[in-house]
């Protein structure tokens, strides 16, 4: 039974905080959409009756799941009712909106916990961990039952995609592991969880904005050799890795000399400053490589995280995308990660 009526309603889930940017995407896309609701990491949008299929987002930077509004309620005797709605040995999921920026959820902070709570009332199970039932495949429906406010609870249907992640909420779950210097550690390996980047040519990186060294560790971890560039210190245990090397400088002073036992097959950037002075620096490092190596570049790749110190900056994305194409990165795959925050990750599997 087809349970989407007249007008549909869209949702929308993202990071605490990103709303108006999802609003401004979506608008963009579908400038016949209207706002409707919306709650920290979650937004809802109306279509009036006549388009006769669903409408399905081509890219979305801020918004982490996108699909089709199948039902709410905010009455426990309604949930039933609400996951009746759910075919038999479909998949579903079951999540809490974001309600706090990644990184500063107070200590005892249980994700899920509140849609944990009521689905263990309904099922009578004492385990507090959320429904998933059935694993996604890539173009299927996944059933999303979303957590909102006190009893408030959506259901929704998204397409899962290739990049996402097949957990709850197209979260990760990676936890910061004790030592790492920073949550640049999450970001990265969010990032080589998702999009799956081939490994095998992989040997050498050149990290650009490496302190304390997060990242690196992430990298190093994974059997890579790094050299880091970056004015600040690094973490001691990082500088004692032989397969570490620490050019102590900023990235538009580098020079070929600096760089002659790095040919690097991958670039990591993630610099604490606005894109509009990160990407020179970048294209600095990018001339000097091409200069120093010619045709034995061996670049293969491009892993860049760009700061938004204010959300009006998104709006700007478009830009930053152009100029990292002219830098040389190419098949550009902008997304804001679980771990980010004010902040947006690229991967570029391409670099020419």
């Amino acid at each position: 039974m087809e349970c989407i009526v007249n007008p549909r309603f869209y949702f929308s889930t993202c990071q605490a905080g990103a709303e108006k940017a999802v609003k401004a995407e979506i608008a963009a896309e579908f400038p016949g959409l209207r706002f409707a609701f919306s709650r920290p990491g979650f937004v809802t949008f109306k279509e009036e009756p006549g388009n006769a299929m669903p409408l399905v987002l081509s890219r979305g930077i801020f918004t982490r799941l996108w699909g089709e509004v199948l039902g709410q309620t905010k009455e426990r005797a309604g949930l039933p009712a609400l996951l009746s709605l759910v075919p038999h040995g479909a998949t579903l999921h079951c999540f809490d909106r974001d309600t706090f920026e990644p990184g500063r959820e107070p200590e005892g902070f249980a994700p899920n916990g509140n849609v944990a709570a009521i689905m263990s009332q309904i099922t009578g199970k004492e385990d507090p961990a959320p429904a998933v039932s059935g694993r996604p495949v890539v173009g299927s429906p996944v059933y999303d039952l979303i957590w909102v406010d006190d009893f408030h609870l959506f259901l929704g249907r998204h397409i899962h995609g290739a990049f996402m992640s097949g957990s709850p909420g197209n979260r990760m779950d990676l936890a910061l592991p004790e030592g790492a210097p920073s949550r640049a550690w999450l970001k990265i390996e969010e990032a080589l969880a998702r999009f799956k980047p081939s490994m095998e040519q992989a040997r050498i990186v050149l990290e650009v904005g490496c302190a304390p060294g997060g990242a690196t560790t992430a990298l190093l971890g994974r059997g890579l050799q790094v050299t880091g560039v970056d004015p600040q210190f690094m973490d001691e245990k990082v500088l004692s890795d032989s397969r570490f090397a620490h050019i102590r400088k900023p990235a538009r002073f580098l020079t070929a000399d600096e760089l002659r036992d790095c040919n690097p097959d991958w670039i990591v950037m993630d610099m604490s400053i606005q894109p509009d002075e990160a990407l020179p620096e970048l294209a600095h490092v990018i001339k000097v490589l091409r200069n120093l190596y010619r045709e034995n570049l061996c670049l293969r790749q491009g892993f860049l995280t760009l700061k938004l110190n204010d959300w009006k900056f998104a709006a700007e994305i478009p830009r930053y995308l152009e100029r990292l194409e002219s830098i040389g990165f190419k098949e550009l795959h902008p997304v804001q990660l679980c771990s980010n925050r004010r902040e947006f990750f690229v991967w570029a599997p391409r670099f020419e």
